[in-house]
């Protein structure tokens, strides 16, 4: 499950409780009583609250994927808080979409960070034309994390597929898919019509 998005998995998860247990003729339960209590009273937050705290989101956020996979993990949080008998209201999800929000923020900044201090180092160690430079910047800014980390390791700290992989403690063959998969995001990004000339 880890190669799918928060929301995928979310979805998943979703998918095995549809249906709201019956009670036994002549017992009063609750869905907090009922066996699978929990997934009941997670549905009818999720159905009651996705909706709203997505349109709360949205009003911060621009990208509709992003929206729903930080609303995603909003509700995976209340999964792993959520007490059946007591559980929480629309002032908590809010309260919870925010401090996602601000993860949001700061993985933002990191990520900025990162790709001006590459920046940087392309323009000291390089003679590269200052077109060429915000050229990779932007085409460096499209890797998500771990492309970026690979791409760092291996060409501008020159380690072997072998040595990344150790320094990342993966496998060889992970550090290679890696690299063919930003090598064609940068490839595409730096031969777009205009960019660099």
């Amino acid at each position: 499950m880890r190669g799918i998005g928060i929301f995928a998995r979310l979805q998943i998860a979703l998918a095995g409780v549809d249906q709201i247990p019956s009670p036994a003729k002549g017992t009063s339960a609750t869905p907090e009583s009922t066996p699978n209590g929990k997934e009941v009273v997670y549905r009818i937050l999720f159905n009651e609250y996705w909706p709203r705290v997505r349109r709360h989101l949205a009003s911060y956020l621009e990208n509709p994927d992003e929206v729903d996979e930080v609303s995603a993990e909003v509700f995976v949080v209340a999964w792993r808080k959520l007490n059946p008998s007591k559980p929480m209201g629309l002032k908590w999800f809010l309260r919870t979409a925010d401090n996602k929000l601000r993860d949001v923020a700061r993985r933002d900044r990191s990520k900025r960070n990162v790709v001006d201090a590459l920046t940087r180092r392309m323009q000291e160690d390089s003679e590269l034309h200052p077109l060429e430079v915000i050229a990779l910047r932007q085409a460096l800014h499209d890797l998500n994390a771990r492309e970026r980390q690979v791409v760092v390791l291996t060409y501008w700290d020159g380690l072997t597929a072998a040595e990344v992989s150790d320094v990342l403690r993966c496998s060889q063959a992970a550090v290679w898919t890696t690299l063919t998969r930003a090598r064609a995001k940068l490839r595409a990004q730096l031969e777009t019509p205009g960019v660099g000339a």
